[in-house]
């Protein structure tokens, strides 16, 4: 005679949940209030960082002054100024407006411009890395790369551009 050998099935769920009476226990209120709360905090919170990429200007960025007179002599608008390579470094990006006066401009490797804090004593003037010898397009943007000796300049801060006897005020550093 052959056995047949027989697994014990488990008995259904009945109405009330699993077998045997144990049954789930629902998530305290207090929890439920506190994920409920977490989730709108974080859905805020990115709401808020999406909608200043949108704008484009996050962390207080400010817009930077123009000088009619400056870009009418130099054929270029400044258009940025920025503390970068852990502080040693700084920025300074204009846009093309003009193509002749930007190339004179550019080629004055002599009299770069002048970069002067507005909240103590500090400036820079040493260029590290100065565009030159290349052809310019209207429109683009190009930079000088300046050593920031002794920390001059500071994001937050405003500095003046002083160039060819210009001054371009409260200029906004990032």
């Amino acid at each position: 005679m052959s056995t047949i050998a027989t697994t014990p099935v488990p008995p259904a769920p009945g109405p009330d949940g699993p077998p045997g009476g144990a049954t789930p226990r629902p998530r305290p209120p207090r929890l439920r209030v506190a994920l409920a709360v977490l989730t709108v905090l974080v859905v805020a919170a990115l709401a808020l960082v999406g909608a200043r990429s949108l704008r484009g200007g996050g962390d207080g960025e400010r817009a930077v002054p123009q000088s009619t007179e400056m870009e009418t002599t130099l054929g270029v608008r400044f258009s940025r100024v920025a503390v970068v390579g852990d502080g040693g470094l700084v920025t300074l990006s204009y846009v093309v407006l003009d193509l002749d006066k930007a190339s004179r401009f550019q080629a004055d490797t002599k009299h770069p411009p002048v970069l002067r804090s507005e909240a103590r004593s500090g400036s820079t003037q040493r260029v590290s890395i100065m565009r030159q010898g290349h052809i310019n397009r209207a429109g683009a943007t190009y930079y000088f790369v300046y050593q920031n000796t002794g920390g001059a300049l500071r994001p937050g801060e405003d500095v003046t551009i002083e160039t060819n006897g210009l001054r371009l005020e409260h200029v906004p550093v990032l």
